[in-house]
């Protein structure tokens, strides 16, 4: 699925690196989408769209001085620009997709009105994520408050592999 993901979001805004980061039960979350794994962002960046879910385009390094801990991932991986673009999942998990490149202004054609509904895409593969690890609640019979029925999935560790 990150495959597919990385090779959808290259096409429309080529990238060097990569991820979605998103908050789980307050800690940020990271799955890597390019070649590297190294972060792409720090926490603040993510922290920072979790609560103001607007997208977030750093064209040049001094940008990101209102979020130092990006700056430096940036400045430590040899990316110079970045476009964050916000998720949101019913189950909680807000964060961003974040692209990067190893220059400036890498994503200032970049069109939002294409990018965005694939973030919000992503949003809903954490929810089915999110429901195939924790599994759905189960039905009760009509009338029945004792016996349940329906489907009630494995837990497993559910990623977007």
């Amino acid at each position: 699925m990150r495959e597919a993901l990385a090779e959808i979001l290259g096409a429309l805004a080529p990238f060097d690196s990569a991820e979605i980061a998103f908050l789980r039960e307050g800690e940020v979350v990271r799955w890597g989408l390019g070649p590297t794994t190294a972060p792409v962002t720090g926490d603040d960046l993510v922290r920072h769209l979790a609560s103001h879910p607007v997208s977030l385009r750093i064209d040049h390094l001094l940008e990101a001085e209102p979020f130092p801990a990006t700056r430096e991932c940036l400045e430590a991986t040899g990316l110079r620009s970045l476009l964050a673009l916000p998720i949101t999942a019913t189950a909680g998990y807000e964060g961003a997709v974040v692209v990067a490149r190893e220059y400036g202004w890498a994503f200032a054609g970049a069109s939002l009105r294409r990018l965005e509904p694939i973030a919000a895409m992503v949003g809903l593969l954490l929810d089915v994520v999110h429901r195939l690890k924790n599994g759905r609640p189960r039905k009760r019979a009509p009338g029945n408050k004792q016996s349940a029925i329906g489907y009630q999935p494995h837990k497993q560790d559910a990623s977007l592999e």
